[in-house]
């Protein structure tokens, strides 16, 4: 049997960081975009799996999943196929769209694919949030990792979402469904770019934690001011407003910055300032920073400026529109 997979990856986390256990309470909207994690599944007689992870050109051989370890770099798959109770003999290609350390859910995207792509090979399909739920339990409960809630339900649900966390891990989802023409004029107004420089979003986090440990520190108003960002992104949304979209988009950048330092590089300050010059008008860093990806809005008719000032300073376009499609898994042969 081979089953194939596919989940979204992420842009524009506004309100992003208000959707942690530390958090506790928030809320986020985000997009989930055509960049997708790709997963391939074929069963074989052989025990044991393998799993081909594409992007790196590296073959992980797993002779024994009950007794494979977490100490790896693939270990997120390798806790998907033990939570899903894998016993038969597996191929595993996996893939992705963009490169590792996005800031983009990338992570959250191959488990989200993974598990999808399972529940169909175990006979036990599961929808949207049974799949969101589970991928974040993968990263916080059996690897321990920091992490949010809104990766996994981006990749999980596909669209638009306006997600409220209202006690931590749960939330309530909504779909922010637009009229064409705002889709159209949002995706042909908007840039992706990566920086260049991986980083882990987990170690941002604990330093984020430590600024928050401090009463009426700068952190915490940082985190009070993303508690508002996301109402103000679905408003500017529903009343088809992008440039007040792109001034929410200053303002959670701005917040995210005052989190912790390291959120920002001098890269990231590069690319604002040249697409500034060229016609930007919004900015905002994806994920938890530190390297990565940023997402830029610009004026109506100035998108092919910016990209352009852009890769002539060496930076990398990733074009992408929004994925309206939850994560899908399929029998392919």
């Amino acid at each position: 049997m081979i089953i194939e997979a596919i989940a979204s990856n992420r842009v524009g986390d506004f309100g992003g960081w208000a959707d942690t256990w530390f958090a506790k309470r928030g809320a986020v909207v985000n997009f989930a975009v055509d960049l997708f994690a790709r997963v391939t599944i074929q069963t074989r007689r052989r025990p044991g799996i393998t799993i081909h992870a594409q992007n790196f050109g590296e073959v992980v051989e797993i002779p024994d999943l009950e007794k494979a370890t977490y100490q790896h770099q693939h270990a997120l798959l390798i806790a998907a196929l033990k939570v899903m109770k894998i016993k038969q003999g597996l191929d595993v290609w996996i893939s992705a769209d963009v490169p590792a350390g996005c800031g983009t859910g990338s992570s959250a995207a191959v488990s989200v694919a993974m598990i999808k792509g399972l529940s169909v090979l175990c006979g036990e399909p599961l929808v949207a949030h049974e799949v969101a739920r589970l991928a974040h339990s993968l990263e916080t409960r059996e690897l321990k990792i920091q992490s949010g809630i809104q990766d996994q339900i981006a990749a999980a649900n596909g669209g638009i979402n306006y997600i409220e966390m209202y006690e931590y891990p749960n939330a309530y989802i909504s779909h922010i469904d637009l009229p064409e023409t705002v889709r159209m004029a949002l995706e042909n107004r908007w840039v992706l770019v990566y920086e260049g420089a991986r980083h882990l979003s987990s170690d941002v986090h604990l330093k984020v934690i430590a600024g928050l440990k401090k009463k009426g520190s700068k952190t915490q108003q940082a985190l009070d001011t993303l508690r508002t960002t996301a109402a103000e992104a679905k408003k500017a949304l529903l009343q088809g407003d992008l440039d007040a979209l792109a001034e929410v988009m200053n303002i959670n950048n701005r917040a995210q910055k005052d989190l912790h330092p390291e959120i920002t590089t001098d890269n990231f300050e590069m690319i604002e300032d040249v697409a500034r010059r060229n016609g930007m008008i919004g900015a905002m860093i994806n994920g938890a920073g530190g390297g990565g990806s940023i997402l830029l809005l610009c004026k109506p008719g100035r998108k092919f400026e910016v990209e352009r000032a852009l890769l002539q300073e060496g930076f990398r376009v990733l074009p992408c529109r929004i994925n309206p499609y939850p994560a899908r898994a399929w029998v392919a042969g």
